[in-house]
């Protein structure tokens, strides 16, 4: 006899094998938070440049505040305003998310690339973030939420690429481990940005809240 599998069979199979959708739709609601802040930096960046005194939308406090920022050589580092580069990474993230809702397979290649190119983004922030607290001495609210919706977006790729072995065998075990530790790492990652950020300016927000000099 030939067993036949019944569709309810086949269809909880199914179900059990269906990819998560936790994953995309982080890149895709991540991928537009960070897309509409770079809109918005692009647009503030327009404005300083038809007048340099414009007192720009985010500038809040004298050490909150996204024109210096933004007029420093950190905030143009390739020759351009930084956040064109955000547009055009942030759709990349999106498309990749939507693809994936839609159950799109990536290859092994474009993965890989995907993962890096996230973990540059990270080294690139992290280095914005050590030029905007010790040499800029500003801290800009739209480039902020850039950073914290960047690090879900990165911890989540480098961990999936890994423990789905498309960096190897030996990659994938570690990703597998990584993968239980995952929110863990986000919250880490968040926490020592905070305290850097508490660190560096903890005498400004207490004189500019408090009206205290520490």
């Amino acid at each position: 006899m030939v067993a036949v599998s019944t569709p309810e069979v086949a269809d909880s199979e199914e179900e059990t094998t269906a990819p998560s959708r936790a994953y995309p739709l982080l890149l895709i609601i991540c991928g537009a938070i960070g897309f509409v802040s770079a809109m918005v930096l692009t647009i503030e960046r327009i404005h300083l440049l038809q007048d340099p005194e414009a007192k720009l939308s985010c500038d809040i406090s004298p050490f909150v505040a996204c024109g210096p920022v933004m007029s420093s050589p950190a905030g143009a580092l390739f020759g351009f305003p930084n956040p064109l580069l955000g547009i055009g990474g942030f759709a990349v993230v999106i498309t990749v998310g939507a693809a994936l809702l839609s159950g799109a397979r990536f290859a092994n290649w474009f993965k890989i690339s995907f993962a890096v190119g996230t973990l540059l983004s990270a080294v690139f922030i992290t280095w914005l973030q050590s030029q905007s607290l010790y040499v800029i001495g500003k801290l800009c609210p739209w480039c902020m939420l850039v950073w914290a919706i960047t690090i879900p977006i990165v911890a989540s790729t480098i961990v999936r690429t890994l423990a789905d072995g498309s960096f190897g065998d030996r990659a994938r075990s570690v990703g597998q481990r990584l993968a239980g530790f995952q929110i863990s790492i986000i919250a880490i990652w968040y926490l020592i940005v905070i305290a850097a950020i508490g660190l560096r300016f903890y005498r400004d927000f207490a004189l500019f809240w408090f009206g205290v000099a520490l």
